[in-house]
């Protein structure tokens, strides 16, 4: 069976903020029920169960694998999928071939607005814009 080889890997979202999800899509190049392996920073996931979506995903049909992911801290993290060809789904120190660095901010204090007033927030917005 062939490697699914990921390709590369999309992030939902142009700002991304801690606390907030995003779905992560990684493109494969081939079909396999074998699954990829999606890992946030270099090698952080001590078990398969550590990964992204708690183990390998298998591509759809459009060769697209998708997870979630829920940012806890802010930095630069590095994203990477690893095909995983030998049945195991689990990347054993290999490098992985698609990375993406992916910049998380704090998440922006709310500044409120009238329209979150109950009841008269509504007509406020209406008559003030």
């Amino acid at each position: 069976m062939a490697a699914t080889a990921p390709t590369s890997i999309t992030v939902s979202g142009t700002d991304h903020y801690v606390g907030q999800t995003y779905t992560i899509t990684v493109h494969c190049q081939v079909q396999s029920t074998v699954g990829i392996a999606v890992d946030v920073d270099p090698y952080s996931a001590a078990e398969p169960s550590d990964l992204l979506g708690g183990g390998p995903i298998a591509p759809a049909s459009d060769l697209l694998a998708t997870v979630q992911w829920t940012p806890t801290t802010a930095g630069t993290h590095t994203l990477e999928a690893y095909g995983c060809s030998s049945g195991v789904g689990w990347p054993n120190g290999r490098p992985p071939t698609a990375t993406l660095p992916v910049d998380v901010m704090t998440a922006p204090a709310s500044t409120g607005s009238v329209g979150e007033i109950p009841v008269v927030g509504s007509i406020l917005s209406k008559l003030f814009g």
